[in-house]
């Protein structure tokens, strides 16, 4: 029986894991677009398919998007501050776009307890 080179086991193991990682992140990345897509055509059915289906990794990618958007907002604007070297109070345009997405991120979010709440009115009547 030969030697086994442990170099070469590592890099074999190592392929596999980062292909099954490639393959979840493609399979992952599908789920969220598709479920995007679904809470602007049919709100009541995306969601509905993502609690019966128990997938808590985009339950929680769909109630944290406002959450997503606000800190990416967030920082966005430290990142651009820290670059031009602004320091102190934020000027008119950030504020301005902070608010907005402010605004944005809470009326989504509303939006989204508003679906959740139906689809959980629905399941304590027993129907879908």
């Amino acid at each position: 029986m030969g030697k086994i080179n442990p170099k070469t086991k590592n890099k074999g193991s190592l392929k596999k894991v980062f292909r099954i990682l490639f393959l979840l992140a493609i399979r992952e990345g599908y789920l969220s677009l598709r479920n995007i897509y679904g809470l602007v055509c049919h709100p009541f059915f995306t969601l509905s398919q993502v609690f019966k289906k128990k997938d808590l990794s985009q339950g929680v990618f769909l109630f944290g998007l406002p959450g997503w958007f606000w800190l990416g907002t967030i920082f966005f604007l430290a990142v651009i501050r820290f670059f031009l070297g602004i320091r102190g109070n934020l000027g008119w345009i950030a504020l301005t776009s902070l608010l907005a997405v402010s605004l944005f991120s809470g009326l989504f979010l509303a939006y989204l307890l508003y679906w959740f709440l139906r689809i959980f009115a629905g399941f304590n009547r027993g129907g879908r």
